[in-house]
């Protein structure tokens, strides 16, 4: 057996292998475990982080809102300010007291104007009436004897009317006793002995004419005395207004009632104007400070409307095909809190804001919000804004 089993040494070596081949393996070593592990669990991570993150894009975008700016309602001096930068304030709080140091001025400048206007008018007042008695005299005097002239003119129509009856009534009585057969005795009856019956109609024929002729011209003399007349009276009812105009009583009333309502407004007025808060906000910087002299209309501060805030982010140019206004972003605060929001609008016209050869040129969107609030943060804050890619 032991023979045999020596044999040649070929044999041996091989009988050596096949026994070593099937002796069973040795444990892997604790360090090799703990490195397969490892990056393992390395590898899990950026697989899902990459996943994660496949298909959106993140820009940094700045926190803003809609602004509104309270100036100072007057001239004076900032009494009193209860409000810093970064302060929030409701619609109605009382931000600033602003003293109207030219109030007293105003209306101490405005009483004398309207004394000075007083004056004027008692001025004119006087000068007008003056004039009104001196021609209400000359048109009175004037009325009087176109009054007196137009009496004899009546008395002369009168008597002239009369004497024109008279003599009708006689040249009548001439007509009734041609047509009558009554004996030329008679007529010595009638006062006429000495004359013919003819003459006399005739006579008097022509004494009516001159009389009627003059009844027409007295007659036109009346008439242009009564349209006198009546000139002299729309005179003297109308001299008071015309001679008020001419020294212009109605110019200076009016100034009067202006200047007059004018000091009531204002004696209306308190020194002490109060700025208060219109909106829901933050305030802004603080353009003024106590016991600063102010202009009115000078800007005091900017308040932040919270009700009413946006966020800025600059996008590249590359990006403009595949958005349109309402689409929905997602918002990246701090503290690992998500909102939403939405493009409020493309620019119809791009302007670019940045370019170089090291960057893409970018343009402005404005991002609204929808859903739920968004956290308060000062306005100026950073914050990613995601879109889908």
């Amino acid at each position: 057996m032991n023979e045999q089993i020596k044999g040649e040494p070929g044999e041996t070596s091989a009988l050596q292998v096949v026994d070593r081949s099937s002796e069973p393996d040795r444990p892997a070593s604790l360090f090799r475990t703990l490195s397969m592990t490892t990056a393992a669990v390395v590898l899990s991570v950026v697989v899902t982080g990459m996943v994660a993150q496949r298909g959106e894009i993140r820009f940094t975008g700045v926190l803003n809102a809609e602004v509104s700016r309270l100036s100072a309602p007057a001239d004076g001096i900032v009494e009193w300010m209860e409000v810093k930068p970064g302060q929030i304030v409701l619609p109605g709080t009382e931000l600033f007291i602003i003293r109207d140091t030219q109030l007293e001025e105003r209306i101490r400048k405005t009483k004398l104007t309207l004394d000075g206007f007083r004056i004027d008018l008692a001025a004119a007042a006087a000068r007008a009436e003056l004039e009104i008695q001196q021609r209400t005299t000359a048109l009175d005097s004037e009325a009087f004897d176109t009054e007196l002239t137009l009496t004899g003119l009546l008395q002369q129509q009168f008597q002239h009317n009369f004497e024109s009856t008279a003599l009708g009534d006689y040249i009548d009585l001439f007509d009734a006793l041609a047509s009558t057969e009554i004996p030329p005795v008679d007529l010595k009856l009638l006062a006429m002995p000495d004359k013919s019956q003819d003459f006399e109609r005739l006579r008097a024929m022509i004494e009516r004419s001159e009389v009627e002729n003059s009844l027409e011209a007295l007659q036109t003399r009346i008439d242009l005395c009564e349209a006198r007349l009546k000139e002299l009276r729309d005179a003297i009812d109308s001299l008071p207004t015309r001679v008020e105009a001419a020294h212009r009583i109605p110019v200076i009333q009016a100034s009067i009632d202006s200047t007059t309502a004018q000091l009531q407004e204002l004696q209306s007025l308190e020194a002490e104007r109060m700025v208060n808060s219109p909106i829901y906000g933050m305030a802004g910087v603080l353009r003024v400070q106590e016991l600063e002299v102010v202009s009115e209309g000078d800007l005091l501060v900017e308040i932040f409307d919270r009700d009413r805030e946006f966020v800025s982010v600059s996008l590249p140019m590359s990006l403009v095909a595949r958005l349109e206004a309402g689409q929905e972003v997602t918002l990246h605060f701090p503290n690992d809190e998500e909102r939403h929001g939405k493009i409020d609008s493309i620019p119809p016209q791009l302007m670019a804001e940045q370019s170089g050869p090291a960057s893409e040129a970018t343009f402005p969107v404005k991002v609204v919000s929808i859903g739920k609030p968004w956290p308060t943060l000062p306005i100026g804050s950073a914050l990613e804004v995601s879109i889908e890619d």
